[in-house]
């Protein structure tokens, strides 16, 4: 079955016009439908839907839907979501998007392969590069497959079938979609507006025990445009595109071991393959050190955090932190302790802060004189416009 690509747009033309340009130039199958959902209101309606009308589709139908109302950008996503039990499949992009020449293979193949399993929620195009609560790199460990699972919904870019997308609704009718402070989720999840549907969606993989499959490389990048996101334009999201592969390796969620948490931390029970020496414990993974004491529910915790009476301790030589302890690097740095036993006072964050910096950093850091002179050139190039 070809999925069919659905596109939610909303008061830019210009960004429209980009995102179905890229879409023009990919390989889609022949007959694949593209279908665009404008939200109603916004000084720039007519333009953006004319801007969808003009486009020449060549693959399959092509279908406008210009919402009289404004539904917001959740009431757009969750309205052009639920096309999926129409299509059977789709891939939804939102119009701050450019695609690669092989994202419709891709999200093809991914879907064939994951539609029958039960704890993947759906797919996503884009390869998060970043741990969004430390803004430091992420890095996911290799085990032979060409993606990972991870309870984070991110909207980069994602391919639902509509048995996916329906589990998701029927979740929604019962549940509290706000995140509560009980909530397995790192806090930041409940600070997000109410216009931002990326929680509740996370919350469901978490409520649910289901996973997002991300790439290892990007099929869509995202130029971070001024809408209901972002107040001012951000080059933070863009990556590289992966135009020319044409086959993926994917691993069943049993069988692989680049499983992560909505904390993008590994499961435990994974971390447990690749370190024989944590086999039969039972432990929280805090390698980035984000997680409160609140989350800590289990008795043991592998954490770079400080802490007193480690029971057994890692250096951080090793990318990313997890090989440390998958190859028993000796040294200081990460440890596993019993959970009362971890640090939380203002002096130990800082040290675990320091020692991170130093970690992402590689050991290298400006000088105080090439900082604040960076500092002054970004403050003239913001002054001169």
């Amino acid at each position: 079955m070809n999925p069919a690509i659905v596109v939610v747009a909303y008061n830019r033309p210009e960004s429209l016009a980009r995102l179905l340009a890229s879409i023009g130039r990919a390989e889609v199958a022949a007959g694949a439908p593209l279908v665009i959902s404008i939200d109603g209101g916004g000084a720039r309606h007519e333009a953006v839907a004319q801007t969808a009308v003009d486009f020449v589709w060549p693959a399959g139908e092509k279908r406008v839907i210009r919402h009289e109302r404004n539904l917001g950008l959740i009431g757009n996503v969750f309205f052009s979501g639920d096309l999926a039990a129409e299509y059977g499949r789709i891939i939804l992009l939102e119009d701050d998007l450019a695609v690669s020449r092989a994202f419709y293979r891709y999200a093809q193949a991914a879907l064939d392969f994951y539609a029958d399993e039960a704890r993947v929620a759906g797919i996503s195009l884009n390869a998060l590069w970043f741990n969004g609560f430390t803004q430091r790199p992420f890095i996911p460990i290799h085990d032979g497959g060409d993606g990972f699972f991870m309870q984070v919904a991110w909207y980069q870019g994602q391919a639902y079938t509509a048995a996916q997308w329906a589990s998701f609704r029927a979740w929604l009718k019962a549940a509290e979609p706000r995140v509560l402070p009980h909530d397995p989720m790192h806090e930041l999840f409940s600070q997000f507006p109410e216009t931002d549907w990326f929680p509740v969606k996370t919350k469901f993989l978490v409520e649910t025990g289901r996973f997002y499959v991300f790439p290892r490389e990007s099929l869509t990048t995202n130029f971070g445009e001024m809408g209901t996101h972002f107040a001012q334009r951000t080059h933070f999201f863009q990556v590289p595109l992966q135009h020319e592969r044409r086959r993926w390796q994917w691993r069943r969620f049993a069988e692989a071991t680049a499983v992560y948490d909505s904390f993008q931390e590994l499961l435990p029970d994974r971390l447990a393959r690749l370190a024989p020496s944590l086999t039969g414990m039972d432990f929280d993974v805090d390698l980035a050190g984000v997680k409160s004491a609140a989350k800590l529910t289990r008795p043991y915790t592998l954490t770079s955090k400080l802490c007193r009476n480690p029971q057994q301790t890692w250096g951080m030589a090793m990318r990313p932190l997890a090989a440390n302890v998958a190859e028993n690097v000796p040294g200081q740095g990460i440890a596993l302790c019993r959970r009362a036993d971890v640090r939380f006072d203002w002096r130990a964050r800082l040290a675990a802060a320091a020692r991170l910096a130093d970690y992402y950093g590689r050991g290298r850091r400006p000088s105080l004189r090439r900082e604040l002179l960076f500092r002054l050139i970004r403050w003239v190039d913001r002054w001169q416009g």
